[in-house]
């Protein structure tokens, strides 16, 4: 498949049956500390958004409109908008390096470390053990998805082995411990320094320091690739190894036998009842920034 041609997405496609799964949230901190490892997507949050006085806020802008370049009915209308809220996101960084959101290499590693959420999520909380073929067919859909921000194609790997191959590249040799990404560390190791988890129930803030938060460090550093803990002394011993292939063990046992209506979060469902009922698609998803 051409890195440019379009691709059918729907619901029987692998990135539709997970990229809107509420599991991502336990591969998204790690997804969001390795986005933020790159150094010009790192400078570009450091210095154009309000990631260090508010850093849930641009998971809650960001994530929904991401996930609306799959599920909507008008995806590139989405891919455009998120496309262009970045054109103004540019600069030098501390390192006198030029930066630009809309550097193809740049925008491409955002987009690989959400394809990298939604294998992780399947390969390690899900029953599922994908064939061969099926990984190469759900990185075909995240071309697709990648496809429909309209940015120039030019750093997309062709095919999944050249995927592999590069994502290895940036975790031994590009990404570095940028401000951006030392303080979302900071959120992993030391919970009890930063605010709550702001999207949770109300009622949840007196448990999330025994509960949430020990959670968050967990997934976050064991979900990090291990080359990239060890290049930056990022502690994980092995009673938390443990730990963490337990939860995952709990995780898929819970989650095998619940209906997709409640496993799926408010986007996906939404867009598979637009799928199945074109005429009462809604429009597309609501603008707001997302860099």
């Amino acid at each position: 498949m051409s890195r440019t041609a379009s691709r059918a997405l729907g619901p029987d496609s692998w990135l539709w049956r997970y990229a809107g799964d509420r599991r991502l949230a336990l591969v998204g901190f790690s997804g969001g500390v390795l986005q933020l490892m790159h150094p010009g997507l790192g400078a570009g949050v450091a210095e154009h958004s309000s990631f260090f006085e508010d850093p849930w806020a641009r998971i809650i802008r960001s994530v929904p409109q991401i996930l609306g370049v799959v599920y909507d009915p008008h995806p590139e209308v989405v891919g455009r908008r998120v496309r262009d809220y970045h054109r103004h996101i540019h600069g030098i960084d501390s390192q006198g390096r030029r930066y630009r959101a809309l550097n193809p290499e740049t925008f491409w590693w955002a987009h690989a470390t959400f394809q990298f959420m939604v294998e992780q999520l399947i390969d390690r909380f899900d029953t599922h053990r994908l064939t061969a073929g099926e990984r190469r067919s759900l990185y075909l859909d995240g071309v697709e998805w990648y496809r429909r921000y309209g940015v120039s194609a030019r750093a997309v790997p062709p095919d999944y082995a050249a995927f592999r191959r590069q994502w290895s590249s940036y975790c031994n040799e590009v990404l570095e411990m940028t401000p951006a990404a030392a303080r979302a560390l900071d959120m992993a190791l030391h919970p009890g320094r930063h605010d709550p988890v702001p999207f949770l129930p109300a009622w949840s803030l007196p448990f999330q320091r025994f509960t949430v938060t020990p959670l968050v460090r967990l997934t976050t550093i064991g979900g990090l690739p291990p080359v990239v803990r060890r290049r930056f002394g990022i502690p994980w011993r092995v009673d938390e190894e443990m730990e963490l292939r337990s939860l995952e063990f709990a995780v898929r046992q819970s989650f095998r036998l619940m209906p997709d209506s409640w496993r799926l979060g408010p986007i996906a469902n939404a867009g598979r009842r637009a799928a199945a009922d074109p005429s009462a698609a809604p429009p597309s998803a609501p603008a707001g920034a997302a860099a």
